[in-house]
């Protein structure tokens, strides 16, 4: 095998692991920061979540990272393997920094400024696609902005109907409701990788009816004390419901960094003679679990910084936030845009503080966060730039 390949390969996994252990905080940090679940126990779940969203909806991410920046094609094999190496090379350092600082990194945004430094270095400006490079750089605001405006809609939602709920069955109806909107929009962007469109619709609303009345029927058994008592432990449900579909969602949107990445060398080890169109599930299957992995073996150090400095949550607001960030990052997903899990759910989470009041936000923490994000893109672009001169003058 050749020894820039091997390095290649060691490289993009290293790169999967280390965005697991910064983003845990995205996929189960107000689930740990409402109290509703111990970290271990969070990261487990999230470890069975990450894989599955990765595996079955990966590939739209991860074609974009493969193709849709710059044309691999324009490359000769030797090079195309080179800034394979080069990108995972940048992306990890900045991803190591971020993570040994805490602070919760995109890697789609570290990934997408190492192929354009690449890009430039060896295609020149006009090898870069600055449209579509213009569109995913424009959809990171607009992810933001969506993932806070949801995030307080839902939130002043959800806790209206909780105000109006004035008896245990009525709170069952509404957890059941929110169960059933879960799965069935899980199903719907999920299904249209695996069946035909005459079958997406009737599988999206009815799959999830059995699922969602089982649950309750079980919880219901459960469930025995006064209304309060009920509401927190319905709402604790939740929390887990929506750390489960932020994790599918995390792992759908965020494999596309390191699988797009990895799919090239892998090609290039079957000695095909270009590119691939889209990555294979194998790829997706190696590259979520690396990424899970991550998130077990050290996913606790960045985990605060989400779960407890930007806004105190509750059980109500943590599962709001989480919700609101899910289904904004499986919208960018289906739409192929390499955006930010990181934008999403601290988007969602500054929503839900400021539902309550701006006293409820951490500014400190918020600017923390949004400086080391708005250097993501400029840092590992020139960090890209400088190792691919270097390598190939």
């Amino acid at each position: 095998m050749d020894v820039t390949v091997l390095l290649g390969i060691s490289l993009t996994l290293l790169l999967a692991w280390i965005n697991g252990a910064n983003n845990a905080g995205n996929v189960i940090g107000a689930a740990v920061g409402a109290k509703s679940i111990s970290a271990k126990k969070a990261l487990q779940l999230a470890f069975i979540f990450e894989i599955i969203g990765a595996t079955v909806l990966g590939h739209y991410v991860s074609t974009t990272i493969m193709r849709g920046i710059i044309d691999p094609g324009q490359l000769g094999e030797d090079v195309l393997t080179t800034g394979v190496v080069v990108v995972a090379f940048s992306a990890t350092i900045w991803m190591f920094i971020a993570t040994y600082l805490r602070v919760p990194l995109s890697i789609t945004q570290a990934v997408v400024g190492g192929i354009v430094g690449f890009g430039l270095a060896t295609l020149g400006v006009s090898g870069v696609a600055w449209s579509v490079l213009a569109l995913i750089v424009f959809s990171w605001p607009v992810t933001l902005i969506l993932a806070v405006v949801l995030s307080i809609l839902l939130y002043r939602l959800y806790t209206r109907v909780l105000l109006h709920a004035g008896n245990i069955r009525t709170l069952l109806l509404v957890f059941t409701t929110l169960l059933y909107v879960c799965v069935s929009t899980t199903l719907l962007v999920a299904a249209n990788s695996i069946f035909s469109g005459t079958l997406l619709l009737p599988i999206s609303l009815l799959v999830p009816i059995p699922i969602s009345a089982l649950y309750m029927s079980l919880l219901e058994k459960r469930l025995r004390g006064d209304y309060y008592e009920v509401r927190y432990t319905i709402s604790r449900h939740l929390l887990l419901v929506s750390a489960s579909l932020a994790a599918f969602s995390h792992g759908a949107h965020d494999v596309g960094a390191s699988a797009g990445l990895l799919q090239v060398l892998v090609d290039r080890l079957t000695t095909s003679s270009s590119v691939e169109d889209s990555v294979s599930r194998v790829v997706l299957l190696v590259s979520g679990f690396t990424i899970a992995l991550g998130m077990l073996n050290w996913g606790y150090r960045v985990l605060g910084t989400l779960a407890e400095k930007i806004t105190p949550l509750t059980p109500e607001s943590g599962f709001t936030a989480q919700l609101s960030a899910a289904f904004t990052t499986l919208l960018v997903t289906r739409l192929g845009l390499p955006s930010s899990t990181t934008l999403a759910i601290t988007g969602a989470i500054i929503g839900v503080g400021l539902a309550r009041s701006r006293e409820y936000v951490n500014i400190k923490t918020v600017t923390k966060v949004f400086a080391t994000w708005t250097m993501s893109f400029p840092a590992t672009l020139l960090i890209s730039l400088a190792t691919s001169t270097l390598i190939l003058r």
